[in-house]
């Protein structure tokens, strides 16, 4: 196990990983843990099965938490077991070492990044496992990330393209480094919820000493152009409450010459949060900033997963 001291923004990721577990929902439904040795180290992986009985297997759903987070933490206190029961599909949480996901891109100076631990293989070896034993669809493999999370979502729609359907990073935007790194050689469909209101990791990017966070705009623009889509549709999502200062403006880019899709839906006004219907605490609001309540993030997630297959 790597001991990792968090500071800088992966001090603000840490703690917005927190705040992030301070969302009350309806108690999780309990699940297996597995066990996967990697590059030599045991690693931890919590599966949630969907109820379902059928001889195909069902999709996947890979969730990596935040920063200074863990699966089980994320997962319990947050809907994507009540989603993937409703819809029948299967979650895995798998759990960073060290609570921090590594990329390969250094996101602060003084920041190790220890490239002795193999992150996207170590997910792809996830991935591997469960489709071997029949518990997921080899065709239907969807990974989302929350914070850094994201980040590390990023990098696997962008090296593990042959074995992910589609990727939703959640509040982050792109680094300089991921972008000029990625290739991808086939079309990943994206979904992005954002915040502009983030302090985190702000909507209109960062300057750090050996990386710069890319605005939002920035990273949907590049996944724009890789995927050559034309001009893009708008629409603004129905409010629910009048006390709820955030508004969610979603824009899709449905017409890639790629066959893609891409989602971008602007939290306007809001913080380093996920949208939910679930009830806030003040707490979080007081760290993290403002959360939407228009929607459920799980839902909504799932909705645009759910009409791709490889």
């Amino acid at each position: 196990m790597v001991s990792y001291q968090p500071r800088g923004v992966d001090t603000l990721l840490a703690l917005a990983g927190a705040v992030l577990a301070l969302v009350l929902t309806p108690p999780a439904q309990s699940a297996e843990v597995l066990k996967l040795t990697h590059q030599g180290t045991e690693r931890t992986i919590i599966l949630q099965r969907t109820r379902d009985v059928r001889a195909a297997p069902p999709p996947l759903l890979i969730v990596l938490h935040g920063s200074g987070a863990n699966a089980e933490t994320f997962r319990v206190r947050n809907r994507f077991d009540v989603t993937a029961d409703r819809e029948k599909f299967v979650v895995a949480y798998p759990d960073a070492i060290g609570k921090v996901w590594r990329f390969g891109q250094v996101l602060e100076q003084g920041v190790p990044e220890n490239e002795a631990i193999d992150d996207v293989g170590f997910i792809r070896a996830v991935i591997d496992d469960l489709v071997s034993r029949k518990i997921a669809d080899p065709a239907r493999v969807y990974v989302t990330g929350v914070s850094r999370g994201a980040l590390m979502s990023y990098t696997i729609a962008c090296l593990l393209h042959d074995k992910v359907t589609a990727v939703a990073p959640l509040i982050s935007p792109m680094t300089d480094k991921q972008r000029d790194a990625c290739r991808t050689a086939r079309p990943i469909p994206i979904m992005v919820i954002a915040g502009t209101a983030d302090k985190v990791l702000p909507f209109d990017g960062q300057r750090l000493p050996k990386a710069r966070l890319l605005s939002i705009p920035e990273t949907m623009d590049f996944w724009r152009k890789a995927h050559a889509c034309g001009a893009p549709q708008k629409r603004t999502l129905p409010h629910r409450e009048a006390s709820d200062p955030t508004r969610i403006e979603a824009t899709t880019w449905s017409e890639c010459k790629s066959g893609a899709r891409l989602v971008l839906y602007r939290v306007e006004g809001g913080g380093h949060r996920l949208p939910s219907l679930a009830s806030d605490e003040p707490a979080a609001e007081k760290r993290a900033g403002p959360r939407n309540r228009d929607v459920e993030t799980a839902d909504e997630v799932w909705e645009f997963f759910r009409g791709f297959s490889r």
